[in-house]
């Protein structure tokens, strides 16, 4: 995936136009089409606007495969229908740190309840990596999290914050404030309170289990 492709995605994500990103950053629609197109390239005040802007990394716009795209396509993950056991096979994503944050990054593979999968067909494996959640689910058990879900009040969600930060908690929404609160027996994280703009959902938690009793398919 090129920085091209980050782009596109970025911008189909906001819900924006070639014309409304030529507008934001300050360049013509046809700049943008060349940058998509990969035949121009883009300017680094122009890239530093979108991760101020949007609230991106400079990973998310700059790298191949961990880009905007590339996440995109890891959440979109889908496989013929013709073999069901294959149809219920997803990728096992955990929490990695850097000095940049923390990210998702895919190692491995894993099998959903077919009857799970079924309702739930673009879902993913994110593992549970600390405490903060511990009343509801156990460190290093395998969270089912469906990206195309709606997040309801008092649901648990996986969530990008400041778009550098990824974060397992349970969801409170209002007007303009988002509210991340953790559940745990052995640790006190005080509730995050934001601003709706600086919270993605990246999707919501609709099943668990013991990572000991999931299938694991193959390491990536």
């Amino acid at each position: 995936m090129t920085l091209a492709d980050n782009i596109r995605e970025l911008r189909r994500r906001e819900g924006l136009t070639q014309t409304d990103l030529g507008r934001a950053l300050g360049v013509t629609k046809e700049s943008v089409c060349r940058w998509e197109r990969g035949r121009s390239s883009v300017r680094a005040c122009h890239i530093e606007r979108m991760v101020e802007l949007f609230h991106v990394r400079r990973d998310d716009l700059l790298s191949e495969d961990r880009g905007l795209a590339a996440q995109a396509s890891a959440a979109n993950v889908g496989v013929p229908a013709a073999r069901e056991r294959q149809a219920d096979e997803r990728p096992v994503f955990r929490v990695t740190r850097s000095a940049n944050g923390t990210s998702l990054q895919a190692r491995s593979r894993a099998y959903a309840p077919a009857d799970v999968a079924q309702h739930h067909p673009k879902s993913f494996f994110v593992q549970m990596d600390g405490q903060e959640m511990s009343k509801i689910y156990p460190e290093g058990c395998c969270l089912l999290v469906d990206p195309t879900a709606a997040p309801w009040n008092g649901c648990s969600v996986v969530a990008l914050v400041d778009g550098r930060n990824i974060v397992i908690r349970r969801y409170i929404c209002g007007n303009d404030t988002v509210i991340l609160s953790s559940h745990s027996f052995q640790t006190a994280s005080p509730d995050l309170m934001l601003n709706r703009r600086r919270v993605r959902v990246i999707g919501v938690v609709v099943w668990f289990q013991a990572s000991h009793s999931i299938k694991v398919q193959k390491a990536l």
